[in-house]
Parts: structure tokens; C-alpha cells; sequence
């Protein structure tokens, strides 16, 4: 087999693209599925609501980390090892919290947990230009997002089942079940598909490195991301303690309220590829930075008006996730399209920026004293204001130059 995109048969293709892609939607309960659990955990470990929140800080950093390193390592080692380690790690370090439920246990199995999710994550998406021709690469793209985006829609709904009538563990025991499943599936379907490989070269990397962090829209674009992101990961760790420690709503409303969510972001997503194809992309991103933080002002207003208020805070929360769907794969666009020529490094680069920021602010949450819904909009608030800063600052002005310079 050679490195062409037409070299595998069209039925072993059908196969290797199926398994792929079933694994998207795993990547994106990995956090949805938990969070419904994360107040009875806290409850059955005897720990602080505090600690308890750092399971999904823990992992957002594995997660970071997973993606940065392994896209390096891939275009070095190959596909297949590294996705079929990644999947066994996986499974393995799932099975732990089963053994041994403590605080420590769970801390440890979520952080490798990210770190083999980032690791899977990246390399599978590697191996669509391996087999793909260009033209093919943009529909599987759209595919491939839609089917991310099915796992924060399915996971809050699972998660709370699994937590109503089986307990916290079977998050767990479903995690190692499905991923021994989809090690199964890699194993018999997915060949290795690179044959091309770069030896690590540190001063190459040193300096493709330099050259992206050096160009201000491309940071500007990435603190975005992380900005909105970090929104929907604040509703995540926050919102079970609120809706049912709090409000003493059952886990299953919280996971309904989040499948809803997740249907708003979805639904966004498609939104966004309409209206990127008939207006002008920085306009719209300039746009919906500003009614997102006009958003977010009016709900921090109004939560302290009335501060029990469940649809207040779903409504806000539902604008929100909309906004994310927009502006998140509007931003991953624009800036990995600055850097075609090394599209690798900015997307290593990019992914850790952004889920660095989303971790940190994950881990701020668990520190301060966010229990209450005007906390939570508080957050948004901020969250919203960074994003049109970033927007502000960042992105705009460096847009302005090269106008002007195309100009002159």
C-alpha cells in the first residue's frame, strides 16, 4: 500500500471511514458523560464539591496535552500503534475508579484519560488525509464535526441515566466498554495508512512553533475559542451542583436540560455553514462577539433579579451554546487556514492554547464559590467579554493591516 488516497479498495475504505467516525461521538461525552454525576460522587467519596470539579479540569489538561504531543508523534510513528495504544490505555485506566473508588483514583483516571482521548482524537483525524482525496477531505470534515457533535447531546441523557439507576461507576464500566468495542472494531478495520513519516526534529519544530505563536490574529483567534469553550465546560462543572444539589432537581432534568443544549449547538454548527457561505466571515464573527457579550449582560442583570430562576438560566445558557457553535468552528477555520503550509503545528498549537484556557478555567471554578445561577452568569460575562477583547484587540487589527497592505 502507498501513501495515495485512491490505494485502498472502495469497500475497505467504506469500512476504515465507518469505524472512524463512530469513534467521534465518544470524544465529545467524554466530559457530558460525568457531569451528571459529579454531585453524588461528590456525596458518596465524602469530598468537597471543590475537588469533585477538578475530574473535568483534570481531564480538559489530558486532553491538551494528548493533542499537542501526539500530533507530532503520529506524523513520526505512524497511525495504527498509537490508536490502538491509545484505545488500550484507555480502556485500562477506566477499570481503575472500579478497583479503587477514591478521590485519587478518579483525579488520575480522568487526567489519562485525556491524555489517550487527545491521543486517539488526533490521530484518527490524521488518517482522513491519508486515504481522502482534497475534494473528499471538506464533506468528511462536515460529517465528521456532526458526528462530534452527537456526543454532547447523547452523553448528559446516558450520563444521567446510568447515574439514576446504576450509580457513578457505570460511567466508568461504559467508557471501558465502549472503547475495548471500538479497539475491536480498529483492529480488524483500520490498516496503517502513513507511510511517509517525518523523524522528530526539534529545531523544525522550535521554529514552525515560533512562526504561529509570533502572529497576533491567530492567537486572537484561539483565545476565542478557549473563551467560548470554556462557557459550555463552566456549565458543565457548575451547572449539576446548581440544578440539583442546589435546586434539588434529579440528575435526569439535568440531562435533558444538557441534551437540549447540545441540540442548540448543533443546530448552530449548520447555521454557521449557511451564513459563512453568503456574508462576509469576519463580519459575522465581529457580530456575534458582540451579541454574545450582550447576552451574557443582560442575563447577569436579570439572575439577580431572579436568582432561582431555572429558565433564566436555561435560556441564557441555550443563546450561548448557540453562540459557540457559531463563532468556535468559525475561529478553528480562520486561523488554521493562516498556516497551511504547517497545519500541523497550528493545529497542535491551537488545541492546546485552547483547552489549556478551558482546564484553568475549570480549575478556577472548583477553587471559587460558584454555586449559585448569578455566579454562573457572572462567569459568561467574563468569559464573553475576553472573547470580544480578543476579537477587539487581536483579531481586527491584524485584519486591518493586511487590508491595508493589500491596498498599498
Amino acid at each position: 500500500m502507498t501513501n495515495d488516497a485512491h490505494a485502498i479498495p472502495p469497500k475497505q475504505l467504506r469500512r476504515l471511514l465507518a469505524v472512524l467516525l463512530l469513534l467521534m461521538p465518544l470524544f465529545g461525552m467524554a466530559v457530558d458523560l460525568v457531569s451528571p454525576s459529579l454531585p453524588a460522587m461528590a456525596t458518596m467519596l465524602g469530598e468537597s464539591d471543590g475537588a469533585i470539579k477538578n475530574l473535568i479540569s483534570l481531564y480538559l489538561l489530558g486532553y491538551a496535552l494528548g493533542n499537542f504531543f501526539s500530533g507530532f508523534l503520529t506524523d513520526a510513528w505512524g497511525r495504527r500503534k498509537l490508536l490502538l495504544g491509545g484505545l488500550a490505555g484507555f480502556v485500562l485506566i477506566s477499570l481503575l475508579p472500579l478497583w479503587l473508588p477514591t478521590l485519587p483514583a478518579l483525579l488520575a483516571t480522568r487526567l489519562v484519560q485525556g491524555l489517550m482521548v487527545g491521543t486517539i482524537s488526533v490521530v484518527a483525524r490524521s488518517v482522513y488525509p491519508d486515504v481522502l482525496a482534497p475534494q473528499e477531505l471538506v464533506k468528511m470534515g462536515v460529517i465528521s464535526g456532526s458526528m462530534f457533535g452527537l456526543g454532547p447531546i447523547i452523553g448528559p441523557v446516558l450520563g444521567a441515566y446510568l447515574q439514576v439507576y446504576a450509580g457513578w461507576q457505570a460511567c466508568f464500566v461504559f467508557f471501558a466498554g465502549s472503547m475495548a468495542l471500538m479497539w475491536l472494531l480498529v483492529a480488524c478495520f483500520v490498516p496503517e495508512t502513513h507511510f511517509r513519516r517525518h523523524p522528530l526534529n526539534v529545531p523544525t519544530i522550535r521554529r514552525n512553533l515560533g512562526e504561529v505563536m509570533r502572529h497576533r490574529q491567530f492567537i486572537g483567534m484561539v483565545v476565542l475559542m478557549g473563551a467560548i469553550y470554556s462557557m459550555s465546560i463552566a456549565f458543565n462543572t457548575v451547572g449539576p451542583f446548581i440544578i440539583q444539589s442546589g435546586w434539588h432537581y434529579s440528575p435526569l432534568v439535568f440531562g435533558h436540560i444538557a441534551f437540549g443544549l447540545g441540540c442548540v449547538f448543533l443546530l448552530a454548527t449548520f447555521v454557521c455553514r449557511y451564513l459563512v457561505g453568503r456574508y462576509p466571515v469576519a463580519r459575522l464573527q465581529q457580530r456575534m462577539t458582540q451579541l454574545l457579550l450582550a447576552v451574557t449582560l443582560l442575563g447577569a442583570v436579570l439572575s439577580h433579579i431572579w436568582p432561582d430562576s431555572l429558565p433564566l438560566l436555561c435560556a441564557i445558557s441555550a443563546l450561548m451554546f448557540f453562540s459557540q457553535g457559531m463563532l468556535f468552528p468559525m475561529s478553528m477555520g480562520r486561523g488554521l487556514s493562516l498556516f497551511r503550509h504547517i497545519a500541523g503545528t497550528a493545529t497542535a498549537l491551537m488545541f492546546l492554547i485552547n483547552i489549556l484556557m478551558t482546564s484553568a478555567t475549570s480549575f478556577l471554578l472548583s477553587l471559587l464559590s460558584v454555586h449559585t445561577a448569578p455566579a454562573l452568569l457572572g462567569v459568561y460575562l467574563i468569559l464573553a467579554l475576553i472573547c470580544f477583547f480578543a476579537n477587539r484587540l487581536l483579531i481586527q487589527p491584524a485584519e486591518a493591516m493586511q487590508e491595508a497592505t493589500a491596498r498599498a
